[in-house]
């Protein structure tokens, strides 16, 4: 996808962004419901870590670049992280995948064409102070995969549980036992 903007973003980072919704794809839609709706200590289940994505792709990563590319200095609200899941809990993983997974793809390719000057342009976010769009992207990057993460080992802990003698020999099970 993109290579590396200069100093200003980091190889890899649109790339990130853009498979993000494949990964969660892969991942989910050929479970059973019950894996991915199953919530989790947090109170999220998998759907929700997806919905909660989607909820945030427009305000979040287009709605903030797209105000920093249009005003100067412009303010940036902070987004509880409950915003926006409730309307989307009805809907399936699938989809919610296709939708993401659409408006993604989108962005991303929009994202690659921004210049190092437009990278660079800043506003104030009500609670980090001042960001750039490519702030605003690394950031966004980390989350996605943080949120990967975190749908991994919600559909990951029944099976954690069930993992009999190994569990108690490898309990951590990062080894490659």
């Amino acid at each position: 996808m993109n290579a590396e903007k200069g100093e200003l973003l980091s190889a890899g980072t649109i790339d990130v962004l853009a498979a993000t919704p494949a990964a969660l794809r892969a991942l989910l839609v050929s479970l059973p419901a019950d894996i991915v709706e199953q919530a989790g200590d947090e109170g999220w289940s998998a759907r929700d870590v997806v919905a909660h994505l989607l909820a945030r792709h427009d305000d979040a990563l287009v709605g903030r670049v797209r105000a920093m590319l249009e005003r100067d200095d412009p303010s940036i609200p902070d987004i509880p992280d409950e915003t926006g899941i409730e309307a989307l809990r009805g809907r399936s993983v699938t989809e919610l995948c296709d939708d993401f997974a659409s408006r993604r793809a989108e962005a991303a390719a929009w994202l690659g064409t921004l210049s190092d000057e437009q990278l660079a342009r800043g506003g104030r976010h009500e609670v980090a102070g001042a960001i750039t769009i490519a702030d605003v992207l690394h950031h966004l990057a980390y989350h996605d995969l943080l949120h990967l993460a975190q749908a991994a080992r919600l559909i990951g802990t029944p099976l954690e549980r069930r993992r009999g003698a190994i569990r108690a020999a490898f309990p951590d099970a990062g080894g490659g036992q």
